[in-house]
């Protein structure tokens, strides 16, 4: 009798495992299919569609830090050595494609995974945006393009997932992968830098305001003396402010020395800041009086025209070419164009705003983010030497005139998608519904600030609208939705449950 009762009360307390153990077979199944299939996805486009792609000036600049070493000025250069280590050394674009397409796949599987790990999404649900964000038209086309933009946004997306593992544990060694991922982040992509400023100093504030003093005391008591919750979060402030300042000065450091230069974020950043903000610019305003006297002449090289602030950066005869052959020394230049656009922001910060909303207001328009999106797939000639070198180090060939190309699949697929493109603008809006109704508000308001932060520095840090900026966003507006529609599906549920009677 007494064994018999014991055997019962063994596989009574063994049946529970032996039923999750079960279920958790079909579940890790259903992910290595879901990741399947998006490889199979990745790998079919590919197929389709598989002729490299050129953006004009970007991917110049990528190609030759890749056969020279050289560090452009104006933008981040590890990309370059990808592209000398994944087509130079092949001598074709095909591997670099190939790693593109597997990188884009790996992006929407960590997507899946943060809907699943950190928002508690249904497997459906999750897979189903999954599949979503690698059917994204905002990244889908750059997987071709000689281009950083799918790089980045795996490591964007890493950051993301390691920032939020952060918010729900509370770890120092993670705020140091955080800071790790961050260069790396900035090293593909500089536009990232100022949400990646503003993380290092919100992240441990969110992470130590989530669940309230009360239920951090609770979580923390056995490690933490009570009242020094405050102290412990002051402390995670200041630890990720000075991995920050230690690991950006390394990559600053290394820059300038990779460019014999002194050491910078970047060396031409100045000239972009007076450019982009160039019809806010007054003569009071600058540092210098030659300077001065070229805003004051403005009118020449209409200064005040909104569409013509990139031109004002590149073009002959505009503002910093002008500029350049006033100051031949290149670093007093570059200080003075910068210190004019401050001044410019600190004395009239409004009228830098307007110009953010102006630019935001670009993004309004059927015919305008068609014309925008156009552009982003690279307009220009190539030159007889750019062709050659193409042929020759790549075994490419293509035409002079870019647009005389038909459009690919990829690339009508980009145009095509304008109408989710004004869905992804609005992605503060999105991250704050997303927000209020969440379970994890914490996680959601992280994503609200980076979305904030971004739509910041594509508006008032951008000379016009693109389509290309809001690649980052719309990973943001994905996730916003995926956890709107989650509550949607919860809040529904009860109702669907048949009454007793």
């Amino acid at each position: 009798m007494e064994r018999s009762e014991h055997a019962a009360i063994k596989m009574e307390a063994t049946a529970p495992q032996s039923v999750s153990a079960s279920a958790a077979f079909p579940a890790a199944n259903a992910w290595w299919l879901f990741c399947a299939l998006i490889f199979a996805l990745k790998l079919l486009l590919l197929w389709v569609d598989s002729t490299p792609k050129l953006f004009l000036g970007d991917s110049g600049a990528y190609i030759w830090t890749a056969l020279t070493g050289w560090i452009p000025s104006d933008r981040s250069y590890f990309y370059g050595y990808l592209v000398r280590w994944l087509a130079v050394w092949p001598h074709g674009f095909g591997p670099l494609l190939l790693s593109q397409m597997l990188v884009s796949a790996v992006t929407a599987i960590v997507f899946t995974l943060i809907c699943s790990r950190f928002f508690r999404m249904s497997n459906r649900l999750c897979f189903l945006f999954g599949f979503l964000c690698a059917l994204d038209p905002c990244q889908l086309v750059w997987e071709r393009y000689v281009m950083t933009e799918t790089f980045s946004l795996l490591v964007y997306m890493l950051v993301l997932y390691w920032s939020l593992a952060y918010l729900r544990d509370r770890r120092l060694w993670q705020l140091a992968v955080i800071q790790a991922l961050s260069v790396l982040l900035i090293g593909f992509r500089m536009s990232y830098l100022l949400v990646v400023e503003a993380s290092t100093i919100l992240l441990p504030l969110i992470a130590f305001a989530r669940c309230g003093l009360s239920a951090l005391r609770e979580r923390i008591e056995a490690r933490v003396p009570q009242g020094s919750v405050l102290a412990l979060a002051l402390t995670h402030v200041a630890a990720s402010i000075a991995m920050m300042f230690l690991m950006h000065g390394a990559y600053k450091y290394a820059n300038g020395w990779l460019s014999n230069r002194e050491p910078a974020y970047l060396h031409d950043a100045g000239a972009h800041l007076a450019a982009v903000w160039a019809p806010a610019l007054d003569p009071s305003d600058a540092t210098d009086s030659r300077f001065r006297d070229l805003i004051a002449n403005g009118d020449q090289f209409k200064i005040d025209d909104l569409t013509l602030r990139n031109a004002q950066h590149f073009g002959e005869g505009f503002l910093i070419d002008r500029w350049r052959k006033i100051e031949k020394n290149r670093r007093k230049r570059d200080r003075i164009a910068k210190e004019t656009a401050m001044n410019a922001l600190r004395r009239r910060p409004l009228k830098i705003v307007g110009l953010a909303l102006k630019t935001y207001m670009g993004y309004w328009g059927v015919a305008s983010i068609q014309s925008y999106a156009r552009e982003d797939l690279g307009l220009g000639e190539l030159s007889d030497e750019q062709v050659k070198v193409l042929a020759e180090k790549f075994q490419f060939m293509t035409v002079k005139v870019l647009p005389a190309q038909p459009f690919s699949l990829l690339q009508r697929y980009f145009l095509g998608g304008w109408p989710y493109y004004f869905i992804v603008v609005l992605s503060p809006l999105t991250c704050a519904l997303a927000t209020w109704v969440s379970r994890q508000r914490a996680f959601v308001f992280l994503l609200f600030v980076h979305a904030s932060v971004l739509m910041v520095v594509i508006t008032a840090l951008s000379p016009q609208a693109s389509v290309r900026y809001l690649q980052p966003v719309s990973m943001l507006t994905l996730l916003s939705i995926a956890v709107c529609i989650d509550w949607l599906a919860r809040t529904a549920k009860p109702a669907a449950i048949p009454s007793a009677s």
